[in-house]
Order: C-alpha cells, then sequence, then structure tokens
C-alpha cells in the first residue's frame, strides 16, 4: 500500500464514513455474503467501489443526455451515488439480497435522488435492461450467475438494437463476456491496483467508445491485456 492509500484508509475514509453516518447514509461498511442471505459459493461481499477511480473512468466517457446505467449487483449503492455526479438521465441498481437493497433505498430517499431506483430481485430473471445503454458490474458474482445474466443482456440488445457498454471493476467474469461473441473487451482502465474493463457489441470504430481518451485500448496496449490476466490470476 502506497503513502496515498494508506492516509486515504486510516484518516480520510473513517471521517467520510462518519459524516455519511451523521447524515442517516451507509454507503461504505461492508457486509459479507452470508450476512446477506447469500450463498457465498455463487455471490460475493457487498463492498463500495473506488469512487476516485469511478470519477476517473466516468469523466472519460462521453455521454449522451439520454445515457443510463444500471449497476448489476448494486449494494448498498455506493458506485450508484458517484453516477448521479455524471448527466446519466437514469442511475438505477437492482440487487439480489433485500437487506442490503432495502439500506441503499433509503440511502437514495434520504439524498432525494430522483434519477435512481433500486430493484430488489434475481439480475438472471430482471426483465428490463432494454432501458439501458450502459451496465456496470463490481464483481457481484461467479461465473455461474454471470453466464445467465450475459444472456439476458445479449437477449436484449436482439431485442432492443442499441448500443451497449459494460463497465466492469474487478473483472474476474471477464472470459464469460468475451465468449458470447457479442461484447467484445474494448478497452482497459487502471489505476494504483484497480482494475476495470469495457465492452461493447459494437465495433469499436463505430462505439462511442473511440472518444475515450484515457482508456488503454486492447489493440494498442496488448501488454495490458497480459498484466490484466496475471492480476486477474493472482486474485483468485
Amino acid at each position: 500500500m502506497n503513502f496515498k492509500s494508506h492516509i486515504y484508509w486510516k484518516l480520510v475514509y473513517p471521517l467520510v464514513n462518519l459524516s455519511d453516518k451523521l447524515k442517516g447514509l451507509d454507503f461504505l461498511s461492508v457486509v459479507n455474503a452470508e450476512e446477506s442471505g447469500l450463498d457465498p459459493n455463487v455471490s460475493y461481499n457487498s463492498s463500495p467501489s473506488s469512487s476516485r477511480f469511478l470519477k476517473e473512468v466516468f469523466s472519460d466517457f462521453n455521454l449522451s443526455p439520454n445515457s443510463s446505467i444500471i449497476d448489476i449487483g448494486c449494494g448498498k449503492g455506493s458506485a450508484m451515488r458517484t453516477m448521479l455526479k455524471y448527466p446519466f438521465v437514469k442511475v438505477d441498481g437492482i440487487e439480489f439480497s433485500s437487506h442490503v437493497a432495502n439500506i441503499a433505498v433509503h440511502n437514495f430517499k434520504r439524498l432525494r435522488a430522483n434519477r435512481s431506483q433500486v430493484f430488489m430481485g434475481d439480475a438472471t430473471k430482471f426483465d428490463g435492461y432494454d432501458a439501458y445503454n450502459f451496465v456496470y458490474f463490481f464483481n457481484p458474482f461467479s461465473a455461474v450467475v454471470m453466464v445467465e445474466v450475459m444472456e439476458r443482456l445479449v437477449q436484449s440488445v436482439r431485442r432492443s438494437d442499441r448500443e451497449l457498454v459494460i463497465i466492469y471493476m474487478n473483472p474476474t467474469c471477464d472470459e464469460v463476456i468475451v465468449n458470447t461473441q457479442v461484447f467484445r473487451k474494448a478497452g482497459i482502465y487502471c489505476r494504483k491496483g484497480n482494475w476495470l474493463t469495457v465492452y461493447s457489441n459494437r465495433d469499436y470504430n463505430h462505439s462511442t467508445l473511440s472518444a475515450n481518451a484515457r482508456m488503454h485500448r486492447i489493440d494498442e496496449h496488448p501488454q495490458m491485456e497480459s498484466d490484466l490476466k496475471t492480476y486477474l490470476q493472482n486474485s483468485i
């Protein structure tokens, strides 16, 4: 851990967490799968995304006035809170754990966030994906579940023709997405141990991602792909 990260986790994080609690918010505390009532073999802990990293990533996107995003496995909504700083017309989330989803619902009611909604349910059965052109994952579940969710997303773009961009933090199920042969990995973002991959169902030259200036394109940075694979192997 570098010095800045040490300062953040020792000083900044506790202060931000305390500030949230004083406002009646709970975005940052981690809830493990068992506490959420989930099977730890297929669902992972509910933990906050790195807001600093996400801000860097979303600032690089050329968002249209009708851009909308859904966070699949949104947890308490920490990533959604960051997304609301950007001009998405809609920032929604879906969470399987009723316990965690209720916390997220409470958070956004307290924030009076009128552009967001939290759906409580199973992402593999959710039938509302046609309403979005961006999807976000923060490594919410195992490959077994990801296969079924990707089937839903493939069905969605076939039913409602549009570009659908997938943004995936800590992409442990990278191969599941690529193996759909519908979504292609366009690029990688990396910052101080955080890895995030971006996929689209459009060819790069016809994708909104072609405007992303800070994204490491796969075809131009093959070493990044190799480094990502090494990272994923070491994180298992």
